[in-house]
């Protein structure tokens, strides 16, 4: 197995039981041409700043670029 350094946090949720992964990186989907008029945003350790960026970008529909941000695979099973 390949080590590539990326950690992914693991949330479990002991009531629901349901256990969510997050990905290593923020994960951007606005991109994706739906007609959605409302969307859900899972933030963890981000800072106001980041948490800005990322609220303006889901708003607007635009893309998150940098090395922090992860376009993800939706179409991957995991």
């Amino acid at each position: 197995m390949i080590d590539f350094g990326f950690e992914f946090r693991i949330l479990p949720d002991n009531i629901q039981t349901v256990t969510t992964i997050f990905n290593s990186k923020t994960t951007c989907i606005t991109h994706i041409d739906t007609s959605i008029n409302s969307v859900r945003i899972d933030l963890l350790d981000e800072t106001i700043d980041e948490i800005n960026t990322i609220a303006k970008a889901a708003m607007n529909g635009t893309k998150l670029d940098g090395k922090q941000y992860t376009y993800g695979n939706l179409n991957r099973d995991v």
